[in-house]
C-alpha cells in the first residue's frame, strides 16, 4: 500500500470539512422539531472513539450524491471588490454559508456551479482575487 502524500490528506481533509460545513447548514434549516429528531438520531448512533496505539487505515472519502440542479449561467456579473461583504476567507465562508441558507437545498447546490465557473473545486480554493467574481455568482442566483 502506497503512502498518502500531504496534499492528498490536506485535500482529503477539506472535502470532509467542507461536507460537514453543508451537512451542518442542512441540519440548520430544519424546523426545530425535526431538528431536535435528527439530533437525537445522530447522537444515539455516533460511536464513542476508542483510543487505538497504531494510525487507524485511513477510510476511503465518501462522495455525497449530487442533487440534479437546473442549469445556471455561471459567468458572474463582475462586481468591485469594494462592494464585496467580506475580505478574508473567514468572511467569504460565512457569507457562502448564509447564502446556501437562504437559497436552500436546491438552488444552493449551484454555488458548485459558481465555483466550477471559476475554475475552482472547493471552497478552500478560493483566493482574494476570485471574491468579487464569486459574490456576483452568488447574488446571481439569488435574483434567478
Amino acid at each position: 500500500m502506497s503512502k498518502l502524500s500531504e496534499e492528498t490528506i490536506l485535500t482529503i481533509a477539506q472535502a470532509i470539512l467542507a461536507n460537514t460545513k453543508v451537512l451542518q447548514s442542512l441540519v440548520d434549516s430544519l424546523p426545530k422539531d425535526v431538528k431536535a429528531k435528527v439530533e437525537a438520531e445522530v447522537a444515539k448512533d455516533t460511536p464513542v472513539p476508542t483510543p487505538v496505539a497504531t494510525a487507524p487505515t485511513p477510510a476511503a472519502p465518501v462522495m455525497a450524491t449530487p442533487t440534479p440542479v437546473a442549469p445556471v449561467p455561471v459567468a458572474p456579473a463582475p462586481a468591485s471588490p469594494s462592494s464585496v461583504p467580506f475580505a478574508d476567507a473567514k468572511g467569504m465562508i460565512a457569507y457562502v454559508m448564509d447564502a446556501y441558507k437562504a437559497l436552500g437545498p436546491v438552488k444552493g447546490a449551484a454555488i458548485q456551479q459558481v465555483l466550477g465557473g471559476l475554475g475552482i473545486n472547493t471552497i478552500n480554493e478560493v483566493k482574494s482575487e476570485h471574491y468579487a467574481d464569486l459574490f456576483a455568482g452568488i447574488e446571481k442566483l439569488k435574483v434567478s
